[in-house]
C-alpha cells in the first residue's frame, strides 16, 4: 500500500470502544468489510448519514434492510460508526476511516490529465527552487480542492553554488549565499573597519574555493578544520576573517518555512460552516511552528501518511485529515508536502495525487 498505518492512538482515547474495535481489525467478516466500505465511500461523496436503505441499493448481497440494520450495530459496537445527533444514518468515526485507509481504499492511479497537469507545471517554473517550492503548495491545492501545505528545505542539505561577498557604503557588507538548485539566502552585516577591495576578492575567492559544492551543513565544520591546518601561516588571517563572516550570515539551519495555499476551500465544505470548527482551524494555521512539528513526526516514513482526526497532535486540526509525503534532494529528505481537508475526504485520490506529486517534484529537483 502507498501509505503508512499508524499503530498507535492517543491515550485519550484508548477506551473500551477503542479495544473492541482493535479486536474486530483483523477478523471483519467479509460481509461487515464490504459494508463498511460502502459505509464509508457514501458518506464521502454525499456528506450525509448513510441509512439502511441507502446501503441496500450499492449491496451486492440481497439482504434486507433488517439485517443491513443488525450488521450496521455490530459496526457501531466496534467503533466504526456512530449515530450523529438523532439522524436514523450511520456516519464513520476516525477509526472508522482508518479502517478503511488501511485495508479497504482502493487504490487509483492519477488520472491522466492531471499527469499532464502536474507535467506542464513544473516544466514551466524555472525561477529557482523557491518559486518552485510556493508554486506546489498551489498545485496541490488546485488539483485536491482542499487546502494545499509544503515545508521548504532544510537548508543544512542544501549544496553551495556560490558565496557572493560585495561593499554597501564604507561600513556594511551583502554576503549572498547561493545554493545550487536556486535557494538564495542574503544578509546584510555591519563591519567596524572598511576592508579593502583587494582582500575581499582574496577572502570571496579563497571561500569559494573551498566551500563550492558542500552541502551547508558541512561548511563551518570543513573552515575550522583549515583554520586549524593554517596556524603560523599567511592564511591565518584570511580564514579567521572568513569564518566570522560566515558565522555572522550562515543561513539558519532552524528557520523552518511552509507554505500553505487554498485554505479557503476548507471553508466550503459544510463540516467547517460551524465558525467554532473553522476558527480553530484558523487558528492553527496561525501557529505554523506547531503544525510543522507535527508534519516532522512523519518525515521518515516511507510512501504517503494519512492522518485522520485525532491522530493529529494538534487539537486545533482534529476535525480535519492530512494527506502529507516527503519530497527529497540528492536522495535526502528535504521536506514534506500534502493536503488538509475534512476527516470526510476521498483518501484514494488524495493518496494518489499527493504521492505523484511528492515524486514528480523530487525529480525536477534532482534534474535542476
Amino acid at each position: 500500500m502507498l501509505y503508512s498505518q499508524h499503530s498507535h492512538v492517543s491515550s485519550a482515547i484508548f477506551n473500551v470502544k477503542v479495544l473492541k474495535q482493535m479486536s474486530y481489525e483483523n477478523n471483519l467478516s467479509q460481509r461487515l468489510r464490504n459494508l463498511l466500505e460502502i459505509m464509508v465511500s457514501t458518506y464521502i461523496k454525499t456528506g450525509r448519514p448513510v441509512g439502511s436503505e441507502m446501503i441496500s441499493q450499492s449491496f451486492h448481497e440481497n439482504l434486507s434492510s433488517a439485517t443491513i440494520r443488525n450488521e450496521m450495530h455490530v459496526l457501531e459496537e466496534a467503533g466504526f460508526i456512530e449515530q450523529p445527533h438523532t439522524s436514523a444514518g450511520r456516519i464513520p468515526t476516525d477509526s472508522g476511516y482508518r479502517y478503511y485507509v488501511d485495508y479497504l481504499m482502493p487504490e487509483r492511479p492519477v488520472a491522466p490529465h492531471v499527469t499532464t497537469i502536474v507535467a506542464r507545471e513544473y516544466r514551466s517554473t524555472h525561477d529557482g527552487i523557491e518559486s518552485l517550492v510556493e508554486r506546489t503548495s498551489k498545485i496541490l491545492s488546485e488539483l485536491s480542492i482542499q487546502a494545499g501545505f509544503i515545508t521548504f528545505p532544510d537548508s543544512s542539505s542544501l549544496v553551495l553554488s556560490r558565496i557572493e561577498i560585495a561593499k554597501i557604503g564604507k561600513s556594511h557588507l551583502l554576503v549572498v549565499w547561493m545554493m545550487g538548485n536556486g535557494f538564495v539566502h542574503n544578509r546584510t552585516i555591519e563591519i567596524k573597519d572598511e576592508i579593502p577591495a583587494d582582500d575581499l576578492k582574496r577572502m570571496s575567492e579563497f571561500l569559494n574555493s573551498e566551500t563550492k559544492n558542500l552541502p551547508l551543513g558541512q561548511i563551518r565544520s570543513h573552515l575550522a578544520e583549515r583554520l586549524f591546518r593554517a596556524s603560523g601561516s599567511l592564511l591565518y588571517a584570511l580564514i579567521t576573517q572568513v569564518l566570522l563572516i560566515v558565522d555572522l550570515t550562515f543561513p539558519d539551519p532552524k528557520a523552518r518555512r511552509i507554505a500553505i495555499d487554498g485554505s479557503r476551500h476548507i471553508l466550503d465544505q459544510p463540516e467547517f460552516q460551524d465558525p467554532e470548527k473553522s476558527r480553530k482551524f484558523f487558528r492553527a494555521l496561525e501557529q505554523r511552528e506547531i503544525m510543522m512539528d507535527m508534519l516532522e513526526e512523519d518525515s521518515q516514513k516511507q510512501g504517503v501518511c494519512v492522518r485522520i482526526g485525532v491522530e493529529n497532535s494538534c487539537v486545533d486540526v482534529q476535525d480535519c485529515s492530512f494527506v502529507t509525503s516527503c519530497y527529497r534532494l540528492n536522495e535526502q529528505v528535504v521536506g514534506n508536502l500534502g493536503v488538509v481537508g475534512p476527516r470526510r475526504m476521498a483518501y484514494s485520490h488524495m493518496v494518489g495525487l499527493v504521492d505523484h506529486i511528492a515524486r514528480r517534484l523530487s525529480e525536477t529537483l534532482e534534474q535542476w
